[in-house]
């Protein structure tokens, strides 16, 4: 049935791989599609997706983990697999990612700028802007891989957790996430921010519309905001790193906006 809510997951379900979850899509309706964080799952948008969806918006939370399952996979060719996944799908879709996820969607916006119609990057990083700093992240994030597959899985969350980027906020159960640890592992590795180029010019020279999405206590992710979208990078009051979580409905407000400003 269309329109046809579907926000209900089973751990099987879960487990077993689903590609992520949302709504059927109405043929006259525009489709957010949502990629989440490092350490992540599509759940942490349903809080998004219910403020969006009160207000007519349908949107779809994509597994990313489920793409390194078989194989390695680049930052840019992941770009392109979600272009191709996306458009056969959905003809001129919007997407927002999540930190990690919100660099993915810069690859995919990049890999194919025709197919979108506007794209928000909450919480991401364009790219470090020297080898050296790429290198330390590189290195930095292997150290991360071998703890998330060698560590038991809940002392590891905890010292993921208590970086000094996520101070103040409270943490989530992250339990049905362990069965996908080699895939998140291999994502530290093929989609550190070390191994992604500078996207800021490229992205600066996009014809896709673009918001640029940042907590005010997240000093460093407003600067990179401020730095990509000026004084139209919306800055959410009193919200830290993980905005999908702390800030739902404020998100939503602002992709709501995006997307009532970009859709025919």
């Amino acid at each position: 049935m269309m329109g046809m809510v579907l926000i209900m997951i089973s751990v099987q379900m879960f487990m077993n791989g689903l590609a992520g979850y949302g709504v059927k899509q109405n043929r006259n309706s525009t489709m957010l599609w949502l990629l989440h964080g490092n350490l992540g799952s599509p759940a942490d948008w349903k809080p998004v997706m219910d403020a969006l969806r009160s207000n007519g918006i349908e949107s779809r939370a994509l597994n990313l983990w489920k793409y390194l399952e078989c194989c390695p996979k680049s930052l840019p060719e992941m770009g392109r697999v979600l272009c191709s996944e996306i458009a056969a799908q959905d003809k001129h879709p919007h997407i927002c990612g999540y930190s990690l996820g919100g660099r993915l969607a810069m690859h995919a916006v990049l890999a194919h700028p025709p197919l979108w119609k506007g794209a928000a990057f909450v919480s991401a990083n364009p790219g470090l802007e020297n080898e050296a700093e790429q290198a330390a992240r590189r290195a930095a994030d292997a150290e991360w891989a071998v703890k998330c597959l060698s560590a038991p899985w809940e002392d590891f969350l905890r010292e993921w957790d208590a970086q000094g980027i996520f101070r103040g906020e409270e943490g989530r159960d992250r339990s049905l996430l362990k069965p996908w640890r080699r895939s998140i592992s291999r994502a530290f590795i093929d989609w550190s921010v070390g191994a992604q180029a500078d996207l800021a010019p490229s992205l600066k020279q996009s014809p896709v519309p673009q918001l640029w999405i940042a907590g005010e206590r997240d000093s460093k992710f407003t600067a990179l905001a401020r730095r990509a979208a000026g004084d139209k990078a919306a800055i959410i009051p009193h919200a830290g790193h993980r905005i999908p979580l702390e800030a739902p409905e404020k998100l939503a407000e602002c992709l709501q906006q995006l997307i009532t400003a970009t859709y025919e």
